[in-house]
């Protein structure tokens, strides 16, 4: 009796330090992004250009643009990372230039002594790449499969200031 006990007294026991052990590892393992070394396009130029409105509420961001030589059939680009911001790549009417922007936005943090106000607080989401300033990684389908190319010394072009309002007076 009293071995039975013991056995299962070790079998809880055990149960339980394998239950906290796994407690929050789903919240800390990142996802793998597998980062190509040979895309299937050939890339002809990329560039940032930072832009100011001329009034406050026009705000600021940056724009990120990728020209490509050659892009292969069965290739199509999805999005860019960019200084710790994911951008939908936007394709232009020249078939093979994307681009995409966004905007420089200071989150608003609701601080209070009532925690259920505090809770409409969005966590921030971890960014997929460590990158260099100067670096991005566009992502793209490639006949069916999601893939990952990164992109090191994208030219910086000055910045783009654009006018307090409208400089012929008209509307």
């Amino acid at each position: 009796m009293k071995r039975a006990k013991y056995i299962f007294s070790l079998i809880g026991i055990t149960f339980i330090i394998f239950s906290f052990s796994n407690c929050g590892s789903s919240n800390t393992t990142k996802t793998k992004y597998k980062v190509e070394k040979e895309p299937p396009f050939v890339i002809n130029n990329t560039f940032s250009q930072k832009w100011v409105a001329g009034t406050k509420e026009g705000g600021s961001g940056t724009l990120v643009q990728v020209t490509f030589k050659s892009v292969n059939q069965g290739v199509s680009i999805k999005d860019m990372y960019f200084r710790n911001n994911k951008i939908e790549a936007v394709q232009s009417r020249n078939k093979n230039q994307f681009k995409g922007s966004f905007l420089n936005e200071t989150k608003d943090v609701i601080m209070d002594s009532n925690p259920i106000n505090e809770a409409n607080n969005t966590p921030p989401v971890p960014f997929p790449f460590k990158l260099a300033a100067n670096e991005m990684v566009i992502s793209y389908m490639n006949n069916g499969m999601l893939e990952y190319y990164k992109v090191k010394n994208i030219e910086e072009k000055p910045m783009l200031s654009y006018p307090q309002g409208n400089p012929n007076n008209k509307y």
